[in-house]
């Protein structure tokens, strides 16, 4: 499968990240709503490009799934006015993990990292590295059915 994608059936691994708002949030408030996480940085190009599509996939899907974003160790300062200029979909919750502990706790070893994570808090498919924009899509329909 290319990219490392790889077809999983493992729990998401548990986290507790502040909000850009500085809320706590964590893996256990998605259970029961299928889940898209993305696990990016600013410094990476084509994670600023999937924000985008991540951004059309929940304008489509609405309330039938939640997109979670996950910044790579970076500082609120830089991270907010990144994902801003991406004009990210409403909904979308952005998160910060400033020892970059998420990125490892899933292996990672490409940019952007994307969980596909069902509605019991289950990985589905993980793809390290960009997806083009239909396969995006039709991964998160196979999800939300």
């Amino acid at each position: 499968t290319g990219r490392g994608e790889e077809e999983v059936l493992r729990p998401a691994p548990q986290f507790l990240f502040k909000n850009y708002e500085g809320q706590e949030v964590s893996q256990t408030d998605f259970v029961g709503t299928a889940t898209l996480v993305y696990v990016w940085a600013t410094w990476c190009p084509q994670c600023a490009e999937g924000l985008e599509d991540l951004a059309v996939a929940k304008k489509e899907f609405g309330d039938a799934i939640r997109a979670v974003v996950v910044n790579r160790a970076e500082s609120r300062d830089v991270a907010v006015p990144a994902s801003a200029a991406e004009g990210h979909a409403t909904g979308t919750i952005f998160l910060l993990d400033p020892d970059d502990t998420y990125y490892r706790a899933i292996a990672g070893f490409a940019m952007p990292e994307i969980l596909f994570v069902d509605r019991g808090g289950m990985i589905r498919f993980h793809a390290r590295g960009p997806l083009q924009r239909e396969e995006l899509r039709r991964r998160v329909e196979d999800l939300t059915k």
